[in-house]
């Protein structure tokens, strides 16, 4: 049986995570602009450590779906993983963006 509850916990978890992921990876960019790379590499690391915890809740509500045979999809889980996927793209072309100021 589908526990609406529990799905809409880790939902409201993975959305958390990946917006504290993403205020990181934002903060990194303007450091790096400020040419503060230091300080930027350790934010970039701080929204990779929320990012992980976003990505770990998600993970669980899949795995309890392939044991349950029910799909558990929801409204706001639909949410929740978008915002884990724009996390992980703004992660990527940040890092690239840093990589442009470290060349400055």
């Amino acid at each position: 049986m589908v526990n609406i509850e529990k799905i809409s916990e880790t939902a409201m978890q993975v959305i958390t995570y990946s917006g504290m992921a993403k205020s990181c990876y934002m903060e990194a960019l303007t450091l790096a602009k400020q040419g503060k790379m230091h300080e930027s590499d350790e934010k970039m690391e701080e929204g990779s450590s929320h990012f992980v915890e976003a990505h770990h809740g998600h993970m669980d509500v899949l795995q309890e779906e392939m044991s349950t045979e029910e799909p558990q999809i929801s409204l706001l889980m639909t949410h929740a993983e978008d915002q884990l996927m724009g996390a992980e793209m703004l992660r990527t072309v940040i890092t690239e963006l840093i990589e442009l100021y470290k060349q400055k």
